[in-house]
């Protein structure tokens, strides 16, 4: 695939517009920040708006570009604060052009739909080259976040991603599931280190989360040796949790009854889901002790759809 993109030459940094044809006579236009060092290095990609409607990673990746000082830096680094224009114009996590979620279908397909050629596109021209990954997200209109940093593999300090998601300096650790399409997960399934993180969500752009995430990303480019030290790094390890999201076995009017943070004991209530005449037509109980990761944020939940995300404690 042809991109008007052209890398840089050593010494060089800036912006540029790659317009990436993604089939049915439509391209799309990324926004591409790019700093190549005079001095060799390691190389990192740092990526957010998969989804439209997560607003904290675009925010500090803007911002992020306008404090790297390139004298700091060695290797190269590119940073791409929309990776789906389409769903991002509209506010939405799905793509309107196609209906599909990008987070579900990387590595992509070359002849593939609009979102499964800019999937391919992302991995192949951009993640691939790279020897680092950082995926931003939050939970956008519909979810919440306890601020965590994901991981792949063991909780081991001889594990990268769990190095990296360490060195992010968020209050918990998450230990991510296996899900297939997902553009961490791919990745590191390719053999680089990628390491994701959720900051809040329900459609606001928290100030204190894109601070979070800018200072995470320097503390990783840190470890990576991208950066040099200020000395910043975390030194206390945060809690570190696993599990998936629990499911809404209903349609109807979801209702918490926990907060993010909380701490449950299994057979507490998590939340109920009541129909249009107030009946309650669903519950969701703790299978377990742990604490509240994620919530569901927008009233209405279809049944399937995330829920609750209950971590368990890793020791």
């Amino acid at each position: 695939m042809s991109l008007s993109y052209q890398p840089l030459m050593p010494g060089q940094s800036g912006w540029q517009s790659v317009e990436v044809p993604v089939g049915r006579g439509i391209s799309v236009s990324l926004d591409v920040f790019e700093h190549v060092s005079e001095h060799p290095g390691p190389s990192a990609l740092v990526v957010a708006g998969v989804h439209g409607d997560e607003y904290e990673g675009p925010a500090a990746i803007a911002d992020l570009a306008s404090r790297l000082a390139p004298q700091s830096l060695q290797g190269s680094i590119r940073l791409i604060p929309v990776a789906n224009p389409f769903a991002f114009a509209a506010g939405t996590r799905i793509s309107p052009i196609d209906g599909i979620n990008l987070a579900r279908v990387f590595p992509g397909k070359e002849e593939g739909s609009p979102t499964e050629q800019l999937a391919h596109v992302l991995f192949h021209e951009f993640a691939i080259k790279a020897d680092y990954l950082i995926d931003l997200h939050s939970g956008g209109v519909e979810y919440e976040f306890l601020p965590v940093a994901g991981f792949y593999g063991e909780a081991r300090d001889e594990n990268p991603s769990f190095r990296a998601a360490t060195a992010m300096g968020l209050p918990a650790l998450w230990q991510l599931p296996e899900t297939p399409g997902v553009f961490s997960r791919e990745v590191t399934r390719a053999g680089k280190v990628a390491t994701g993180a959720e900051y809040l969500g329900a459609g606001r752009l928290s100030k204190e989360g894109a601070e979070a995430y800018t200072r995470a990303v320097q503390s990783c480019l840190e470890l990576w040796q991208l950066l040099k030290p200020s000395g910043s790094l975390p030194v206390a390890k945060a809690r570190v949790f696993t599990n998936d999201w629990l499911l809404a076995t209903a349609t109807g009017l979801f209702q918490s009854q926990q907060r993010l943070g909380d701490q449950v004991r299994a057979g507490d209530p998590l939340s109920a889901i009541a129909g249009r005449r107030g009946e309650v037509l669903a519950q969701i109980i703790a299978p377990h002790e742990g604490v509240v990761l994620g919530l569901r944020s927008k009233a209405h939940v279809a049944e399937g759809n995330w829920a609750v995300l209950l971590g368990r404690e890793l020791s």
